[in-house]
């Protein structure tokens, strides 16, 4: 992505009733990429207007038709359908935005490349698909399994350096928001930090990454260990984008693989104020801070001898509350976690309070 500077994020049926989790992060941490928004419901608006804020003076246009006079090179998909399936409504945009020759930027699950359809217009105009999910195959046997080498080595880091992961009481709540912006924070002292993107928005955001949930089970935790190793080779201060809650039936396995294959030295707990239950699941309640904090301790400690691996802090999403309540509220979990808790996108020392934190624990 690092070669594309000017991009049309497709968001038809994306921005209304609530913005893409997609749409959002792209708008929050690469608007100075983006020409236009493509949505014909809010055609003539300013995306900051219609997105919460995010992407203010970005035009939404209709389709991919208006976006060329904004000069793209690229289209990014902004949806997040049920499966990751690419919405058949979709494929007419996809097709006119290849056909015109503009690259494909997509973190669905379905792969553009496998299509033919998609893929011969591609070929003709001389369009790249970049599928971010696609599972990286080639790795498994070429460079993890030489000579009966085992899958998962639990490599020890450098030492001296820091890998810290997200967790959460629940998905979708804020980890990868999170590590974003403490490692912004981390740059304004110096720090050259290094994020390692996990899922398939924090890889077009960053331009680099491996998104966990295309790749087999076994492997996972072993692509991770190279990640994450190749990270600390390179930064003292490696922050790991956490995936899935542990708690969550539909995304347990996510957290777990992630807390083993990097070997965090320490956590940072995400939660959701306004979040009683697991989203689309109300029958299952999410567990409190203090046992999240304890079990996610706990799986975490399980590839260190010595069993260490805490919850250094807590990333709050407080939006809802008006400030003083919030800080009520993060006041009276500081007080029953012993641990520094903010918002890191409500505060604008936020992310400091949780770097401090991070930097006050453990290293390898």
């Amino acid at each position: 992505m690092e070669h594309l500077k000017r991009i049309a994020i497709l968001a038809e049926d994306e921005i209304t009733p609530s913005p893409a989790k997609t749409l959002m992060g792209i708008l929050r941490y690469r608007s100075d990429r983006v020409v236009a928004v493509v949505d014909h419901h809010n055609a003539g608006r300013d995306t900051g207007e219609a997105v919460g804020g995010l992407g203010a003076g970005i035009p939404i246009v209709a389709d991919v038709e208006a976006a060329m006079a904004l000069r793209p090179d690229a289209v990014l998909l902004g949806a997040e359908p049920t499966g990751g399936i690419l919405p058949p409504s979709w494929r007419a945009m996809v097709l006119d935005a290849v056909g015109r020759g503009l690259d494909v930027i997509n973190g669905l699950h379905t792969m553009l490349g496998e299509d033919e359809e998609i893929r011969a217009a591609a070929e003709r105009s001389g369009a790249t698909l970049w599928d971010v999910r696609r599972e990286p195959t080639e790795r498994y046997t070429v460079e993890f399994m030489p000579d009966g080498k085992p899958v998962f080595e639990i490599r020890t880091h450098r030492p001296g350096s820091r890998t810290v992961l997200t967790v959460g009481t629940d998905c979708g709540i804020g980890k990868m928001t999170t590590m974003l912006e403490i490692e912004k924070a981390a740059l304004r002292r110096g720090l050259g930090p290094k994020f390692v993107a996990t899922g398939q928005i924090g890889t077009m955001i960053t331009g680099r990454g491996v998104s966990i949930d295309a790749i087999m089970v076994d492997y996972v935790a072993k692509i991770i260990e190279e990640e994450v190793c190749a990270a600390v080779e390179e930064s003292d201060l490696v922050l790991v984008e956490g995936q899935g809650a542990l708690n969550h039936p539909r995304g347990s396995g996510g957290p777990l693989f992630l807390m083993h294959g990097s070997r965090a030295d320490s956590l940072i707990l995400c939660h959701d104020l306004s979040r009683p239950t697991i989203k689309l699941l109300p029958d299952f309640p999410l567990p409190s801070l203090e046992r999240s904090i304890e079990m996610h301790a706990e799986g975490a400690s399980w590839v260190w001898p010595e069993g260490r691996c805490p919850v250094v802090g807590i990333s709050l999403i407080t939006r809802g509350l008006s400030d003083e309540q919030a800080r009520e509220e993060i006041a009276a979990i500081e007080a029953a976690t012993g641990l520094p808790a903010t918002d890191v996108v409500r505060y604008e020392d936020g992310a400091a309070k949780l770097l401090n934190a991070i930097l006050a624990g453990p290293t390898a």
